[in-house]
């Protein structure tokens, strides 16, 4: 699968590793972004799937094709891009990853189906985790907001709870749509390499294709929420 060209190591799911250095002098990078901002509200705590949610996201909404790090890095963790990717995901190009596959230099057609075939695949290997993940804490918020009839009214722990409900749904939404626009760039990468190199190596990229579009309609997108809700902690 392609992955980032930098040097700093990657932890679980392919986020940037945690670090020591910003945990001991500079938690307010992870913890208190919107101390710096003016965009914070309060926010329930994170459960553990809801951290598990957050990791498997990152490398989904990612391009598939490599990118360049912010300067906003320290200590191997690029802080800026991680809040981007997962509160505010740029637009998607469905076109770029096809475009980037050409553009590199490869010595065979062969390797430039055999990269598209892997990063197919691995993409594969993400949706099931995910979308299991993602049923925990949907399931888990159906029984926060049953308890909201056992809460004193106008506490406002009706109000975080709900904050995290609908980012939760968010999230998960924006991933589901995420999948399909990967998907619908390995489809333009697989046109766009049949066209100008053609090879008998499409045949098992177009297998695997369809494997992964097979996996992706196991799957269904969350209810729908308010667009206007934004994701923030």
């Amino acid at each position: 699968m392609c992955v980032p060209a930098r040097a700093e190591p990657l932890g679980d799911y392919g986020r940037p590793q945690d670090s020591p250095f910003i945990d001991e002098f500079l938690p307010w990078l992870k913890n208190g972004w919107g101390e710096i901002t003016g965009t914070a509200v309060p926010a329930a705590p994170y459960t553990d799937d809801e951290r598990e949610l957050r990791d498997r996201a990152y490398i989904i909404l990612q391009p598939i094709e490599l990118r360049l790090p912010s300067r906003f890095t320290l200590a191997g963790v690029d802080f800026v891009e991680l809040w981007n990717l997962i509160f505010n995901p740029p637009s998607y190009d469905v076109r770029s990853y096809g475009d980037t596959l050409i553009a590199r230099a490869y010595r065979s057609q062969a390797a430039r189906y055999a990269q598209l075939t892997d990063d197919i695949r691995a993409d594969t290997a993400l949706v099931g985790p995910f979308f299991t993940t993602a049923q925990r804490v949907l399931d888990a918020d159906d029984v926060r907001r049953r308890s909201f009839h056992y809460v004193s009214q106008g506490s406002d722990r009706i109000g975080m709870a709900q904050r995290r409900i609908d980012e939760n749904r968010v999230l998960i939404s924006e991933v589901y749509r995420r999948f399909g626009e990967r998907i619908a760039s390995y489809r333009y990468a697989l046109e766009t390499l049949l066209v100008l190199t053609p090879s008998p190596a499409a045949v098992e990229a177009e297998k695997s294709l369809y494997r992964l579009e097979e996996q992706f309609r196991r799957v269904t997108a969350p209810p729908p929420v308010d667009p206007s809700v934004i994701v923030r902690k």
